[in-house]
């Protein structure tokens, strides 16, 4: 079958996402031996037809099941160092690196710096402005907050946030339900109303040039003024698959119940302290025999000294 006019079709319905003054940044793009290559190879090509100056750089544009040049994940150790080499050696704006099936996407900034999912979710929103928006569990202040000042629980943009569970159905589902016109998961994944409420990273990395064009400085500048905490990957505890999570649930929250000024169970468990100022959520993953643990807090110390009682904490529920 010769699916050449639906590529052309939904090329021009991604070009018609990308703001003129967005066509003009230079931008390194990694698509990971995997779907997004032809997709973004047409897009490029698309904006020389039209004589505009598009400085796009394609990595692992050609598909291939193999992976020669780095694993499928972009956050798989060494997945990131091409993208980032470019960037830095060819003075590009932005990079940016999808995962192989194109559903999720991470980016580097001017000076190869990672950019954290947050920073990432914090600028669709201030350039996006929702009206309503939906996060999983995950989400830092930065997000849940849509402040520079995390002292306050008062929005800085506005869009009402409404929490939601990890993964593809419950996202949607919480958009549709709500309202909502975006959401974000500090996964990678980003969901957008106008792109039938489906996660896309080739449409967050339209969204996110977008945004990027309108700012008045460069992508590390504007990192660098956002304000600094203490956050961890997700870190992943193998458990049995016959676990019984309400037990383990119920165990966590009898250990803080008493210190924390708010408990969210619609993941996990997700509980917030004010002194010191930190907060965590505990789930089980959806697809493997794992506990996930995320945590944030002002302060390093704070940070050490939480993440190491909480996963003793964990370890001994598990028991």
């Amino acid at each position: 079958m010769n699916t050449s006019p639906f590529v052309d079709e939904y090329v021009s319905f991604l070009n018609g996402f990308l703001r003129d003054d967005a066509k003009t940044l230079d931008v390194v793009f990694d698509c990971s031996s995997g779907a997004t290559g032809p997709i973004m190879e047409a897009l490029r090509e698309k904006g020389k037809r039209k004589k505009e100056k598009r400085e796009w750089a394609i990595l692992n544009g050609q598909p291939d099941g193999n992976f020669p040049n780095h694993a499928p994940d972009p956050l798989h150790a060494g997945s990131l160092r091409a993208l980032q080499k470019s960037v830095v050696s060819n003075g590009a704006d932005i990079g940016v690196i999808f995962d192989a099936d194109g559903d999720r996407v991470f980016f580097v900034d001017d000076k190869g710096r990672f950019v954290d999912p947050d920073v990432v979710a914090y600028l669709l929103l201030w350039s996006l402005r929702p009206n309503r928006f939906v996060t999983d569990a995950k989400d830092g202040w930065l997000v849940r907050r849509q402040s520079l000042d995390f002292t306050r629980d008062e929005s800085l943009l506005g869009a009402k946030r409404i929490a939601g569970k990890t993964g593809h159905y419950a996202m949607k589902h919480a958009m549709r339900k709500n309202g909502a016109e975006f959401g974000c998961e500090r996964s990678g994944h980003y969901y957008f109303k106008n792109f039938f409420y489906c996660d896309s990273g080739i449409m967050a990395a339209v969204a996110v040039l977008n945004a990027l064009a309108r700012l008045p400085y460069a992508l590390s500048e504007f990192v660098d003024l956002l304000p600094e905490t203490y956050r961890s990957p997700e870190i992943n505890v193998p458990v049995s698959s016959s676990i019984a999570p309400a037990g383990l649930f119920a165990h966590i929250e009898r250990t803080y119940k008493k210190d924390a000024k708010a408990i969210s169970k619609i993941d996990g468990i997700a509980m917030d302290f004010a002194d010191p100022d930190w907060w965590f959520n505990v789930r089980l993953s959806n697809t493997e025999s794992l506990v996930r643990l995320n945590v944030e807090a002002r302060d390093k110390a704070t940070y050490d000294a939480q993440l190491k009682k909480l996963t003793t904490v964990l370890k001994r529920g598990i028991k």
